[in-house]
């Protein structure tokens, strides 16, 4: 046991999530890629940054097939993001299980990353302290009209809580489609959670605090999309371990 303690990558759970958070807001990623990583994390909590995820256990639970699968270790790994281990057997010798490794890399000289749908990002303009999601979201597309929407047609779609919280960044239309986003991805990455407002509420806060220090190089809409991830998958991990479904024998998986 002490043995496996020695291929731990991070010393606490929250410093990893807190990691690929970066790791997601720096590097563009692909959608499978994006949810391998994840995916690892949420089963890299016995032993921090450490997972024994077989192959055909990574595929099933992704959805996509062996090859597909293999494709996104493969691109994590060359990336450096990750490192596949093979472990020995201390009493009777030989080559054990593998195990996969997130492995911390320095960011600090990456650019942000635009998000890995195929939407397009647009950096916020300095002229104004609101976010633009207007290229960002391109399921909705901003159209002049006589009279321009206001708050008060969100209150059948969007939370007043939620609505509270964004108005004072981002347009109307742009609320609508952040909370889109936010159900979107709790429906992805959370299905066991269903309290999606706070959660939400949470990676707005955020992305808005990274935002007003300095911490966004690029695309306040990618990062938002990062924040969502990291936030929904810690609650997906709370609602597991709730059910007491973290409670897995690692050995035979």
């Amino acid at each position: 046991m002490q043995t496996l303690r020695e291929f731990e990558t991070f010393e606490t759970v929250s410093e990893m999530d807190e990691y690929i958070s970066k790791v997601l807001a720096h590097v563009e990623l692909k959608k499978t890629e994006r949810e391998l990583l994840w995916l690892l994390a949420g089963h890299s909590v016995k032993f921090v940054g450490v997972s024994f995820l077989k192959l055909q256990s990574i595929a099933d639970k992704l959805g996509v097939s062996k090859r597909t699968a293999q494709r996104a270790l493969k691109a994590l790994s060359e990336l450096g993001i990750i490192k596949r281990v093979r472990t020995l057997r201390p009493s009777r010798g030989g080559f054990g299980a593998s195990i996969t490794q997130i492995c911390p890399v320095d960011l600090s000289t990456r650019e942000e990353a635009p998000e890995s749908t195929p939407e397009s990002t647009q950096e916020p303009s300095g002229k104004s302290e609101t976010f633009s999601f207007k290229s960002f979201f391109k399921d909705i597309k901003y159209i002049r009209q006589p009279k321009e929407l206001d708050y008060s047609f969100l209150s059948e779609f969007v939370p007043q809580e939620f609505i509270d919280t964004a108005k004072p960044f981002i347009s109307p239309e742009e609320v609508y489609s952040a909370w889109g986003k936010a159900q979107v991805i709790a429906k992805r990455v959370a299905p066991d959670v269903v309290e999606v407002l706070e959660p939400a509420i949470r990676a707005f806060k955020a992305s808005v605090l990274a935002y007003k220090t300095k911490r966004i190089k690029k695309s306040f809409g990618a990062y938002f999309w990062g924040a969502l991830e990291g936030v929904f998958s810690v609650e997906q991990r709370r609602a597991n371990a709730g059910r007491g479904l973290l409670s897995w024998n690692w050995l035979e998986d």
